[in-house]
């Protein structure tokens, strides 16, 4: 596969993960609900271990684009909502490619250790910068929120402090959720790729 097929294709799943953005493919965090578990995360992460880490790249690139340029405002002022989805699902992919390296050299279960080290990376990527937003960017957004829904779970921050550390943990988790399941549905759409389209797909040598 040369390099325009790879662009073409990059450029094909972007527009999928665009698409899958405007249907109804996402299910709500019910501990947060502004967070939601996106299937249009798949194509990104697919054109990833199709074409490569380069063009995965420029797949979730595009794909935050397109959500850029037709954002229109909700919980959070745009482009906060597009560039938190873009960091996270760079961070994930940071994780696949650990992942995939220690599979190789170990010899051991791809999917298992790649999920794994998906979910760690988006995680620890994710956290420290969910609380900068939380607490010092957008507090008044996301604080009384946050407030409201711990309150109605029973436990009752007394600091803005204690709030944003919490919803922050609990974002944290959201973020391993999500690659937990956008991680091995991606393996499974490049295992179905792959049986359908046999030789003129090839493994990239190096993600």
């Amino acid at each position: 596969m040369n390099r325009n097929q790879k662009v073409a294709g990059a450029a094909s799943l972007a527009a999928l993960a665009y698409v899958l953005g405007l249907a109804p493919a996402s299910i709500p965090f019910p501990l947060l609900p502004f967070l939601r578990f996106d299937l249009a995360e798949v194509p990104d992460v697919l054109a990833f271990l199709i074409f490569g880490w380069k063009y995965g790249i420029v797949t979730a690139l595009a794909h935050w684009y397109a959500l850029v340029i037709t954002a229109q405002s909700g919980f959070a002022p745009p482009p906060i909502p597009q560039l938190m989805k873009l960091a996270a699902v760079l961070s994930m992919m940071l994780g696949v490619y650990a992942g995939l390296k220690v599979s190789r050299k170990l010899g051991i279960g791809r999917l298992l250790v790649t999920t794994g080290f998906a979910m760690a990376a988006r995680a620890i990527v994710m956290t420290p910068i969910t609380f900068v937003l939380y607490y010092f960017l957008l507090p008044s957004v996301y604080l009384p929120f946050g407030r409201k829904v711990l309150s109605a779970a029973g436990y009752f921050a007394e600091t803005d402090i204690a709030v944003a550390l919490t919803i922050s943990g609990l974002t944290a988790v959201f973020n391993m959720l999500s690659s937990a399941i956008i991680v091995p549905a991606s393996f499974s759409a490049e295992k179905a790729m792959r049986k359908a389209l046999g030789p003129r797909l090839q493994t990239p040598q190096k993600i």
